[in-house]
């Protein structure tokens, strides 16, 4: 049975999802939250804490919504955290700064 959290190519080989290790070494920290039921989300949850082979998209399954109690949720890298780096010339931000 497939998984609904990962990604499949076009003949059904599921694709690796990015994990919180991946996210880190890529100079990100945080991850919004989608959920399906509201349409609420919540942004620049910082996942540094988490074991770093923890799947991104698993992420979702520690929560439930604020607004609705619903636990059908989405995460995923926040984009808030991507875009203000991507305009930064991405470029890691250096620890001692």
């Amino acid at each position: 049975m497939r998984n609904p959290r990962r990604a499949y190519n076009r003949d059904g080989t599921m694709i690796q999802p990015e994990t919180v290790g991946n996210h880190a070494a890529n100079g990100l920290h945080r991850v919004q939250i989608y959920c399906h039921t509201c349409g609420h989300s919540k942004a620049g949850i910082d996942v540094s804490h988490l074991p770093p082979e923890t799947a991104i998209p698993d992420i979702c399954l520690r929560y439930r919504c604020s607004q609705c109690g619903g636990k059908n949720l989405m995460s995923r890298g926040c984009s808030n955290e991507f875009y203000a780096r991507f305009e930064a010339g991405g470029k890691k931000k250096d620890a001692s700064a």
